[in-house]
């Protein structure tokens, strides 16, 4: 990247603002070739989700094609305000990303009463890598073969099934909720 396409949101609006008005306002300074360490990729949960799975496949793409080092770093724990307040608070180089969620972007800011951080001030979108579908099935036992079936059969066994998700506030929880 050219210093124009600097990672540093703030560079980038400085040269841009520059760059309208036909003069510098202030001087641009060169800056270092992006990346120019490694790139650390941060997954807001535990190893094996489909969150993990998204982020190994595009860090080593962004590898390959960057000639450059993205490593992916797990860091699970309290809904993944760990590894968001750790990002929010890295050196804002573009050499720290994390992977973000509906969980993490939408429904924590609603959810948690403070966060040390500020989703709409502290993150800048880059873009969309993945759309995962909610699967919904039921035990061969239950005796309901599509999603009509199921609804009455629950309606008559009240709190007689479990079901399983990711995790409190998770995508899958919200649609059991909703349901």
């Amino acid at each position: 990247m050219n210093s124009l396409t600097s990672p540093d949101r703030r560079q980038l609006l400085l040269a841009a603002g520059a760059a309208a008005l036909g003069s510098a306002v202030s001087p641009l300074h060169a800056q270092a070739a992006w990346p120019s360490k490694p790139i650390r990729f941060v997954v807001p949960f535990a190893p094996g989700g489909t969150s993990e799975i998204v982020a190994r496949s595009v860090a080593a793409e962004m590898s390959k094609q960057l000639s450059h080092n993205v490593f992916v770093e797990n860091k699970p724990g309290g809904a993944g305000v760990v590894a968001m307040q750790d990002v929010a608070k890295a050196a804002p180089d573009g050499h720290t990303l994390i992977l973000g969620h509906v969980g993490t972007l939408a429904v924590n800011p609603y959810m948690l009463k403070s966060q040390p951080y500020d989703v709409d001030k502290d993150f800048i979108p880059v873009t969309l890598l993945a759309k995962v579908p909610n699967v919904f099935v039921v035990h061969a036992d239950v005796p309901a073969r599509n999603f009509k079936e199921f609804v009455a059969y629950v309606k008559k066994n009240p709190g007689q099934l479990n079901y399983g998700s990711a995790g409190n506030a998770s995508a899958g929880h919200l649609a059991m909720e909703y349901l």
